[in-house]
């Protein structure tokens, strides 16, 4: 009948998200898949068992492998869990496929090029005095919101409450809560955040000796050739003095410098990066330009700093056979484009098998949406009609899953095993293990459990590979490295993070179980397993670069730029043409030197319009299921008293160049489709811009919340990280056009279709 957090998990302390909140509406909901369908692709879909579906997806399966044809089978997995991945990636490597990714992976590029790291690093936020957020609203958005709120609020006294500084484009819940806010342009986060480093440098109060023993490419230095490079300090002092960094992101000089100078004051400062910083074709040199002002302020491996969790010690699986050397390369593989170090998926997919450059014969769709949430969904949806058998794993009849020719119900949490490893930003380890709470109310299967059913129906290799007998058995199975090693602990919320590390700094063992069973049996009664110790000042292990330290200069950047130019000039990569050549292919205009320090690409804009669109994430649109509640959509609009409909915040100045009032129905359009929204008038939203939430417009055939609101991302035009390659979600340009005057006085005009 309700819902309540766990207390003793350290992650939440007790708290739950509103989409937590509703997760009972979710169990209970009347538009969930009840047992497993298949389609008929000249229409209908009718219910089969469990037997007869697997039965028919093994036995194709099974031809692709007998034949050598196990690249015509893809996997797209939007799967939290590690550990369910990693059976995934295990069936997809014994049947010979080597086409397999994970959609919404934290953007880790620029921790790769500046540390060496191939995943994100965690957030200290429990021990930060000051923090400094590039777009991401910490409470609403990001990895784990009430992570954020427990450990800046809520765990605090009073007069330890930690200071925010806020840089974004709207004036979210999160920003309402900042000491200090810099409001700027849209894509311009990068400007900003070399602005503040050049006044802390100018100033003398950057760390000098964190700069001077853990970093490289800071002062001008000389290559292996003899030549002269411009180092960090010298393109800051000469180009992001405040009045011309607050020139390019639209701010006042007076908020930069007031922003670093209580960053430089602070004991413990941390500068985070997230939410629409990411969303642009500059996404990765926002991050690495955020990074750089982490090493100005020497907010590496300390306390209230960016920090590398202990990694959890779970028993590794067997090593399978290495794959064919005949095999075609992966279609995720980012050098079959040569448009970026790295490609979005679900397009690379997608112009794959429209472009005929692959021939697919089965898809695999895990945890995802991506029909409705990808700007290449409306691609994907075009692929997935010429891809003979599409299998996807969903609880609802969501856009994905309409289009697929099996659909496998999964369960809901409540009724399923859980196993979610630390959210990426968390400075500690955390293991989440939830048993079922209640007995499946339909004919659903766990994910897991379907893989390996599937494993056994295939048989050798692939049932060698995976021998456990379900889900569970497989998760008791990794997690016997928890006991072996002797670290960390169930949790019990005995303690604070600090206690901890004070007791295991003099030697306190911590794990007290030495026996798997009554490892077990306490790690499934209390939820989980954590260990918050942290190795500071293990260099070598937060920097893994071949310097060991913070590279300004990223020679990371410099390989793969020189392999990328070497690939298409047909020249040795050693040479300066090969690096040029990099650097070209990406569309960018910038000298050798500047290119891999950081420093600040503009936004590239794309289409006919005169106001930029950028959609953002409320707290009411986190996870895939949120909006099957129509609780969570009675309150989706909650910072605008809005509910069931989209809305498009604009600042008052826009509003009024545009003759648009408060409650006024528009239609927002592109060059590519147009999306109905309510206009609401806000303080701090930039001018000459209009932001959408996401997580609505769903196809009315969903049921409930089918046609409630609209999909900012439907109008999206094509575009990437030059980096990265992950799509562009905030460099649309879109125009606006009135639909309906809001009544003097009355109610504002409801979307077709809302409740």
């Amino acid at each position: 009948v309700g819902l309540k957090g766990n207390p003793r998990h350290p992650l939440t302390r007790g708290g739950l998200c509103p989409v937590g909140q509703a997760g009972l509406e979710v169990l209970y909901s009347p538009d969930r898949i009840r047992e497993p369908l298949r389609r008929s692709r000249g229409g209908g879909r009718s219910p089969l068992s469990w037997d007869e579906a697997l039965t028919e997806i093994a036995k194709r399966l099974s031809e692709l492998r007998e034949v050598g044809d196990g690249h015509r089978i893809a996997f797209l997995t939007g799967d939290p869990s590690q550990l369910s991945s990693d059976l995934l990636y295990r069936l997809a490597h014994s049947l010979g496929c080597s086409n397999v990714a994970r959609l919404d992976q934290p953007a880790v590029a620029a921790y790769a090029l500046t540390q060496g790291l191939e995943t994100h690093p965690g957030w200290d936020l429990s021990a930060a005095d000051v923090v400094i957020s590039f777009g991401l609203d910490l409470f609403e958005d990001g990895s784990s919101p009430v992570h954020a709120i427990s450990a800046l609020v809520g765990s605090r006294s009073t007069e330890h409450l930690a200071e925010l500084i806020h840089v974004g484009t709207r004036l979210s819940p999160s920003a309402s809560k900042a000491k200090v806010r810099l409001d700027i342009h849209p894509g311009t986060y990068a400007a900003a955040a070399l602005g503040i480093a050049h006044v802390l440098v100018r100033e003398g109060s950057y760390d000098r000796q964190f700069v001077a023993e853990h970093t490289s490419g800071f002062d001008d230095w000389v290559d292996e050739r003899g030549r002269e490079r411009k180092g960090f300090r010298r393109l800051l002092l000469e180009h992001y003095y405040p009045s011309r960094a607050a020139l390019l992101c639209g701010c006042e000089p007076a908020r930069i410098v007031e922003a670093a100078r209580r960053l430089g004051a602070a004991a413990a400062p941390l500068a985070l990066v997230g939410g629409s910083a990411l969303g642009g074709s500059n996404a990765t040199w926002t991050a690495i330009a955020v990074q750089a002002l982490n090493a100005v302020l020497g907010s590496f491996d300390r306390g209230g700093g960016v920090v590398l969790p202990p990694a959890i010690p779970l028993t590794p699986l067997d090593p399978l056979p290495m794959p064919d050397s005949g095999r075609p390369p992966s279609l995720f593989d980012p050098r079959a484009e040569d448009k970026a170090l790295g490609l979005d998926p679900v397009a690379a997919l997608a112009d794959a098998v429209l472009e005929s450059r692959a021939d697919i014969d089965s898809l695999f769709i895990v945890g995802a949406n991506p029909v409705h949430s990808s700007p290449a969904g409306a691609r994907l949806a075009q692929a997935m009609e010429r891809i003979p058998n599409v299998v996807a794993f969903a609880t609802f009849l969501d856009e994905t899953a309409m289009r697929a020719d099996y659909v496998l119900p999964g369960h809901v949490f409540l009724e399923d095993w859980q196993a979610l490893a630390s959210p990426p930003g968390v400075a500690f380890s955390t293991l989440g293990i939830a048993a079922p709470v209640i007995e499946p109310l339909h004919d659903s299967r766990n994910t897991g459990d379907v893989i390996l059913d599937l494993a056994r129906r295939l048989g050798s290799p692939t049932s060698d590979a995976m021998p456990w007998p379900g889900y569970p058995e497989y998760l008791k199975h990794r997690i016997e490295g928890l006991v072996l090693s002797g670290q960390g602990s169930v949790i019990s919320g005995s303690f604070e993070e600090s206690w901890v590390r004070f007791l295991e700094q003099r030697g306190w063992r911590f794990l007290e179980h030495n026996d798997l069973e009554a490892f077990w049996e306490d790690l499934t009664a209390e939820g989980g397993w954590w260990n918050p110790q942290q190795s500071l000042g293990d260099w070598k292990r937060i920097f893994q670069t071949p310097s060991r330290g913070f590279e300004f200069y990223s020679h990371a950047l410099e390989r793969k730029l020189r392999e990328l130019g070497s690939r298409l000039a047909k020249t040795p990569a050693e040479s300066d043409q090969a690096l040029q050549q990099g650097i070209a292919a990406l569309q960018l205009d910038t000298d050798i030197d500047t290119f891999c320090l950081p420093h600040y690409e503009p936004p590239r804009l794309a289409g006919e319009g005169e106001l930029v669109l950028l959609p953002f994430r409320p707290i009411t649109a986190r996870g895939r299921e949120a909006v099957a509640s129509p609780m969570v959509l009675e309150m989706f609009g909650y910072s605008v008293m809005s509910g069931w409909e989209t809305w498009a915040e604009l600042s008052r100045d826009t509003a009024d160049d545009l003759n648009l009032r408060d409650g006024d129905r528009v239609s927002i359009e592109s060059d590519r489709a147009a999306i109905e929204a309510i206009v609401r008038l806000r303080p701090g939203a930039a001018n000459g811009s209009v932001h959408v939430p996401l997580g609505l417009g769903h196809d009315p055939a969903m049921g409930r919340v089918g046609g409630a609101g609209s999909n900012p991302v439907e109008v999206l035009l094509p575009g990437f990280d030059r980096l990265s390659g992950a799509p562009s979600l905030t460099e649309t340009r879109v125009r606006i056009r009135l639909l309906e005057r809001r009544r003097h006085g009355g109610p504002p005009p409801l979307h077709r279709g809302a409740a």
